[in-house]
This record gives structure tokens, sequence and C-alpha cells, in this order.
């Protein structure tokens, strides 16, 4: 498509490379190709010091234009007095999320973006949500058409409070005036759809469209094996929520005491921060020699680290059942077998059965996980991954162009 035809599109995200925060990553990759492809792409996105992690590994495309944030977050809780304004900000002043300081800084440079270079569309991802807030002012002011990239559920998922005064009244009604505006909105899988529309499916005219998160495959990643003579577990990111070290914990010592496995020829290498309720599993299930902890990694080593090992760890808990965790991708990416531990009628399951990548044990099934995990371990099997090619970035952003393309 030859430069003077391209269509100018304008993405908000408060998270963007070389930030490691997930919420990046989608519009990471995406503008990478729209880019490379098809628009001219601009980003309106925070500072790079407001990051408290960076990446510079990660993929981007685009022109891209910062701003800052009044009063910041996430701020590092290291001292008292940054508690206390953590504690302070977010339960009682921050409007409805603490990323609202951003909100009236990204609008003054968002209007100046869409007249300077023209803007025909808007892309606002979330969370955090004040980015659709500032693309429902921008399009108040401009009339540009909007599109608002679901994530994460907002209002529809029950245990996202913020702002206790009355953060429970503002978000519901932010909600239904960003969507009533919106001229498309897209999600990341259909049970997210699915919850949107029963909630929020009367108040808005746009078409709605599901579109995954993808992953660049490339054949030139070199593997690097973190040990060679036995067969290794990778887990990369941290445990919160249901997705807890004790859905592994459990199987691996009872395999450990039937002798399935031994400490001289199995391990589980984790690339994240173990929090205090996972150290207390690990004691109690005696897996410090089995379970080893690392520091996090840029991506490109990580991928290394991953095309290295024998099984990937995936799990996902029954409260986030709409989810697809954006490791899956990164997994996939390595075309290395998958372990996920995650409910029957999740978003994980559809795809573990949709991808010859793996085996899905389900999340309330000790026995499940156990058995599968024996399994795979013992038998080898090799997986086709067929069917993965609908999520490389590339098939992504063709999907994602013709979202686009209806509506300019």
């Amino acid at each position: 498509m030859s430069e003077n035809k391209r269509k100018n599109i304008l993405i908000i995200s408060a998270n963007f490379p070389p930030s490691a925060a997930v919420g990046g990553k989608r519009f990471g990759g995406l503008s990478k190709i729209f880019q490379e492809e098809y628009y001219n792409v601009h980003i309106l996105t925070l500072k790079e010091k407001y990051f408290l992690q960076k990446d510079k590994s990660l993929h981007s495309g685009g022109n891209i234009h910062r701003t800052g944030m009044y009063p910041p977050w996430p701020v590092r809780r290291n001292n008292v007095v940054k508690r206390i304004f953590c504690r302070v900000w977010e339960n009682y002043f921050c409007v409805f999320e603490p990323f609202s300081g951003w909100i009236l800084p990204g609008l003054i440079e968002g209007l100046k973006i869409i007249k300077r270079y023209k803007i025909d569309v808007i892309i606002a991802t979330g969370p955090p949500f004040s980015s659709m807030v500032m693309a429902l002012m921008l399009t108040w002011f401009t009339g540009v058409k909007l599109i608002l990239d679901y994530r994460d559920q907002w209002t529809t998922y029950k245990r996202r409070i913020y702002q206790q005064i009355l953060g429970g009244k503002i978000n519901p009604g932010l909600e239904k005036l960003v969507v009533s505006r919106s001229s498309a909105l897209v999600f990341c899988s259909d049970i997210m759809k699915e919850n949107f529309i029963k909630r929020f499916g009367n108040h808005t005219k746009g078409h709605m469209y599901v579109v995954n998160n993808g992953f660049y495959y490339r054949k030139d990643i070199k593997p690097l094996y973190l040990e060679k003579n036995k067969k290794t577990i990778l887990y990369a990111g941290n445990f919160y929520g249901q997705r807890r070290l004790s859905l592994l914990a459990q199987p691996i010592a009872n395999l450990l005491r039937q002798e399935k496995i031994t400490k001289d020829d199995f391990c589980v290498h984790i690339f994240g921060e173990l929090n205090g309720e996972d150290r207390n599993v690990v004691e109690e299930y005696d897996l410090a020699e089995i379970i080893k902890e690392h520091p996090l990694v840029d991506y490109e080593l990580i991928l290394r680290y991953m095309k290295g090992a024998d099984i990937l760890f995936l799990p996902s808990g029954a409260n986030v059942s709409y989810a697809i965790p954006f490791k899956f991708y990164d997994y996939l990416s390595v075309k290395r077998p998958i372990l996920a531990v995650a409910p029957e009628d999740s978003a994980v399951a559809k795809l573990m059965n949709e991808i010859d990548c793996g085996h899905l044990a389900l999340i309330d099934n000790q026995v499940s996980v156990q058995n599968i995990l024996q399994n795979m371990l013992l038998e080898e099997k090799k997986y086709t991954f067929k069917g993965v090619e609908k999520y490389t970035w590339n098939s992504i952003g063709e999907k994602y162009r013709m979202i686009i393309n209806e509506l300019v």
C-alpha cells in the first residue's frame, strides 16, 4: 500500500514497549504489523519513567508520542510515605482508577496528534481503562471514529474495585458512556465478548469482534538448556489469584513418592518472584531441590529458555475463565509442549482443544494434573501444533485490518 493512500490510526495504550507489563505486548506486536503493512501508526502512551519494568527487546512499530501522568502510578512502595500515598490515592481520590492521572495530559497530546496527522481511527485499549475515557473525550471533540479494544473485562469483572467511595457507581456509568460512543468493540476471547453482551449489549450499536493475541514465530530461536540431563518444566511469570504453584506441587510430590520421577532427573524452573504462599508450598512438599526460582529476564532470552524446556506450564483460574494468559502465545511461538491447568469451560481450554500443542488438566482435579503431567514426562509425545498459524501477528493483524477498514 503506497504511503499517500494509507489511513492514519492512533492507538492509545498506557503501557507500550519498552514497558515489560503484559498490557503493552498486544499493540507492541500489532503496531509493528500495522506500520509495516497497512497504516501510518501513532501511539499515545506514557513516558518511560513511569514503567517499573522495562524490556528493550520487545517488538513495536509506529510513531510513539509519550506524555506525563499526575500523580504517577504505579509507585514503588519502598517507604512509609509511598505506601500511605498508594492507599489513599487508590482507595479514595483516583476518581475511577489509579491511572486516571494521565487523562488530561493524554487528552491535550491526543488533540495535537489528531489535528497534525489527520487521524482516521482511534483504538483505545484497556486495562487501564483511563485510555478509553481519554478516547471518549477525543471523539467528542474531533468526531474521529473509536474502536474499544478489551484485553480484560472492566466492570463485568466483579473483583476489579477502585475508589471505594464512588468507584462502584462511577465505573459502570463510564463504561456505558464509552461503549455508547464506540464504532466497534474488539475482545480477546469469545467468553469475554459473551460476558460483555450480557451486561452492555443494549448500550452500543457498534459491531463486536473477537481478535486474539498473537506471536512472532521464528525458526532461528536457539534453545538454552537450563539442565540438559533432566526433564524440565518452565513457567514464566508470577503466581497470583488462582494461578498457584500448588497446582503443580502436590502432583509432583506424589510422583516423587511413587518414584515415577526423581530429584536427579526432573526440575521445575520459575522465572518470576515466588510469594510467601508459594514458598510455604515448596517447603511443605519438600521441593526445594526440584523447584528453582530465577529473576525475570528480557523477552528474547526467556524465549530461548522456553525453547529449551521439555514442558511449559500454563495455569489459569476459574475466576478469569474468559482470559487467555499472554504467555500462552509466547509458548506457541517456540512450539514446545504446554501443560495447561484451567477450567473445562474456559477460553484456555477452548484453544488447547483447538491446537495440538499439549494437554489440558482440570484446575479442580489434582488427579487429572498428576496423570497428565506423568504422561507428558514419560511418553514423549510429538505435537503437530496444527492450527497455530492462525495466531501469528501477521494473521491477527490482517483480521484487525478488516475491522478498521469497515469503519474507514
